[in-house]
């Protein structure tokens, strides 16, 4: 229970750092871009600088547009470069407390796959009614033990049978 309270904190950490950095990112660039700008719209555009509020504006205007560009670059990452799908296999491959877990996908494999296949062809065989019941036990204690595995698998199961389109 401590190992696993240790772990979901790290894991908070990590994401909050995550959007931390995007934010300090932001503001660093805006701060090293100022001065850059700032000269840019007084003698370009014909701005003055003393005017109320323009540093603040500029600042706020540099910020939102390095933020959004960052974030950009996350969608697109995400979505069209996909880098960090082979990223997750290794971290799920190598990570020492959850090679017992069962994912959603594996167990919903197992429940409707695997079992039943088993289950038809070693009826007879008394080996294989003990492996039968060690996975089908392996699955229970994973969906038991889990509230999010639980929900990922019963939400998976709604889906699947509703038809609807694919979750987003």
């Amino acid at each position: 229970m401590a190992k696993r309270f240790f772990m979901t904190q790290l894991w908070r950490i990590q994401q909050s750092y995550t959007l931390l950095s995007l934010v300090l990112w932001g503001i660093v660039i805006a701060l090293t871009a100022f001065p850059f700008v700032g000269a840019f719209l007084q003698h370009q555009i014909g701005l003055d600088p003393s005017t109320p509020g323009f540093v603040a504006v500029t600042l706020i205007i540099l910020f939102l547009a390095v933020f959004a560009g960052l974030f950009s670059f996350g969608i697109v990452y995400d979505k069209y470069l996909r880098l960090w799908r082979e990223q997750l296999d290794v971290m799920v491959e190598k990570n020492p407390y959850a090679r017992e877990k069962l994912s959603p996908k594996e167990i919903l494999m197992w429940r409707y796959i695997y079992i039943p296949v088993m289950r038809a062809r070693g009826r007879d065989d008394p080996e294989s009614r003990r492996e039968i019941e060690f996975v089908q036990k392996w699955v229970d204690i994973s969906v038991a033990t889990d509230p999010n595995i639980r929900r990922a698998v019963e939400e998976a199961e709604r889906w699947i049978q509703s038809g609807g389109p694919a979750p987003k």
